[in-house]
């Protein structure tokens, strides 16, 4: 098994004692050996690369003299963790096991110029809920909650004989019957929405919902209006594609109806809890909207994010909900409501749309898992996920409130109770606040929130905003968390 990582050459000038010690260096320090389990033993790796077996206990004897491995008495030889803790670049060999001199390969770096994916994003610490005392983190849901014993149960159903067997077909034009069917009878219609099976597309998350819904509603040099302030992630999504961004003003209500809407042939909204300031758009200027669109001929796209949890016994309809004309593309998803990890998202449009959309799902990666769909579907079928939304609901609404008071305490009338529901407060601090710096203060106190300034078109003048989740964090230490921030505040405040 070692003929490809090691490579004998016998007519090279290096001897084969060199040329295995330094191949094996390159590949502990490539991280190709298990740092817990043991090297291939000296009679092996002589009898696989047909060579003494003085030549490789000398190579070996050299790699210990080096610090790239340790000799255990009756174990053999083992990787040197010493070695890998500050490997820097991987070394690089070709078939002949030479190491490649460093530059002389293709600089991606350079490659990528000017039409790099690799934009500015928010991209949550993937230890945050370790790391912090205080993870005031948004998009989040606490693990301890999540009703395991239920969803072993699903799992365990979900890989039966028969369940299976269905792993065995091609799903690129089809979706788990029985999540669609729960979808639209659990999820769907409680936004209001009526749909057929053939009006649902299952997505690998709510995030590639609207990236099939950009793609497919615009082309290079068309326009997309997003709010302002409003989602990144569509904007990206909108630059990549070579579309144009138009920035729309939002106000208590939401996206403001305006004339400038009428240059864009598409708008991006989150009526039912705005992204960022989670602010609901009432009934009437839904209807408004709709109405505008229906002249312009419009379509426009509703990112329901966090549709789940509602404070209120009948949450406000979904935008979708009043589309009579069906220029409305649906997208939603089950992250915030269930685990972020299992990136369970739909789209919800006229059966046309969802064909071109599932074709070209099919392009991108043919299907979501097909397990991962039955798991759900059943967590949903028997009333699992209902009752788990409903804990969460009641849990977030008592941290709501504790946020709430814990801000009034420390910025009176900086933010507003989330009036929807969601597991998000919008703050806003004195103009000369830097969010940024004000987070670098707390952080070594365990402090973690999101700053909100990179979510509108003129960041520079709005640096004092933050996003504050609560989902993951204990309300008893909701207050203290505040509290620190607040104390941090007059370090944070510059002159612009």
């Amino acid at each position: 098994m070692y003929e490809n990582m090691i490579v004998i050459d016998r007519d090279a000038p290096e001897s084969l004692q060199k040329q295995i010690r330094r191949q094996l260096a390159i590949g502990i320090v490539n991280r190709q050996y298990p740092v817990h389990r043991p090297l291939p033993s000296i009679r092996q790796l002589s009898t696989e690369l047909s060579v003494s077996v003085t030549t490789v206990a000398l190579a070996y004897e050299a790699l210990k003299q080096d610090g790239f491995v340790q000799a255990r008495d009756r174990s053999g030889f083992y990787v040197n963790p010493d070695a890998l803790t500050d490997p820097g670049h991987t070394l690089k060999r070709d078939a002949l096991g030479d190491v490649a001199v460093p530059g002389s390969g293709i600089d991606y770096r350079r490659f990528f110029s000017g039409r790099s994916f690799n934009l500015e994003r928010v991209v949550k610490p993937s230890d945050c809920l370790v790391r912090y005392r205080y993870p005031f983190v948004c998009g989040l849901i606490d693990p301890s909650f999540f009703p395991i014993t239920s969803w072993r149960e699903c799992v365990r159903d979900s890989v039966n004989v028969v369940e299976v067997a269905n792993w065995a077909t091609d799903y690129s034009a089809i979706d788990d019957e029985m999540l669609i069917e729960q979808l639209i009878q659990r999820v769907l219609a409680k936004r209001g929405i009526v749909a057929h099976p053939d009006e649902v597309l299952v997505t690998v998350g709510g995030q590639q919902a609207i990236y099939l819904a950009v793609k497919l509603l615009l082309s290079a040099g068309d326009t997309i209006g997003v709010e302002d302030p409003g989602y990144p992630d569509v904007i990206n999504m909108a630059r990549i594609e070579g579309i144009d961004v138009l920035r729309l003003p939002v106000d208590r209500e939401g996206l403001v109806i305006s004339g400038d809407m009428g240059h864009c042939q598409c708008l991006f909204v989150t009526p039912s809890h705005q992204f960022p300031t989670t602010v609901t758009m009432p009934l009437d200027r839904k209807r408004e909207l709709l109405e505008f669109t229906k002249k312009s001929g419009q379509f426009v796209i509703e990112d329901d994010y966090e549709a789940d949890i509602s404070f209120n016994m009948t949450p406000p309809p979904a935008l979708k909900s009043l589309d009579r004309w069906g220029n409305v593309i649906y997208a939603g998803g089950l992250s915030k409501s269930l685990l972020q990890g299992l990136r369970m998202g739909y789209l919800v449009a006229d059966r046309e749309f969802i064909r071109e959309a599932r074709a070209l799902r099919h392009h991108m990666l043919r299907h979501p898992p097909v397990n991962n769909q039955r798991c759900v579907a059943l967590f949903l079928q028997r009333g699992y996920f209902d009752r788990y939304v409903a804990m969460l609901t009641k849990i977030y609404k008592q941290r709501c409130d504790v946020m709430h008071e814990s801000l009034e305490r420390h910025f009176p009338g900086a933010s507003e109770k989330p009036e929807y529901g969601g597991a998000i407060v919008w703050l806003r601090l004195p103009e000369e606040a830097d969010a940024g710096l004000l987070r670098e203060l707390v952080e070594p106190e365990g402090v973690f929130f999101e700053t909100g300034g990179f979510t509108f078109a003129d960041e520079r003048n709005n640096r004092n905003h933050l996003r504050l989740g609560y989902s993951v964090i204990d309300k008893s230490f909701i207050p203290e968390g505040i509290g620190r921030i607040a104390n941090a505040l007059p370090k944070a405040l510059v002159r612009r």
